[in-house]
């Protein structure tokens, strides 16, 4: 959603299963100016990390990163958990309130654990009804309207 093209990086050795790879094809499709970062996890899942993605308001900050979990689990499963920017701060000043939680992660892409904010909302129902661009997109649009 930026506004100028951007290469997808991965490693070259990314191996992921079928469900995985379809999730990554969707996102690529959905969000062509993104840069992702794809890294396996060891289990046929990949993690992501999407470089800047477009807040606005109600944040201070106008981007963060997202990083999430493909699980190797995928039509089957969520896709969860997803991380953003550890500063995150309204412009009112009030909490970020329920949903986001501050902790770290450690994955993949970095050798240290990273300070974050976890967004938790969760798919309820049918996991496979939904695709991973739809997810991430009702989470951010969930994020802008709190």
């Amino acid at each position: 959603m930026s506004s100028g093209r951007f290469p997808v990086t991965t490693i070259p050795d990314l191996v992921v299963k079928a469900g995985v790879q379809q999730a990554l094809d969707n996102l690529r499709a959905a969000f062509p100016d993104w840069v992702l970062t794809v890294l396996p996890d060891g289990q046929g899942g990949a993690w992501v990390e999407v470089a800047s993605v477009p807040l606005g308001a109600p944040y201070v900050q106008g981007e963060s990163f997202l990083i999430f979990l493909l699980p190797f689990t995928l039509p089957g499963s969520d896709i969860y958990p997803m991380f953003v920017r550890a500063d995150l701060a309204r412009i009112d000043g009030g909490p970020l309130g329920d949903g986001f939680q501050q902790t770290e992660v450690s994955w993949p892409g970095e050798a240290a654990p990273r300070p974050i904010i976890q967004v938790s909302r969760r798919t309820r129902g049918a996991f496979a009804a939904q695709t991973a661009s739809q997810k991430v997109a009702k989470v951010l649009d969930w994020m802008r309207s709190r």
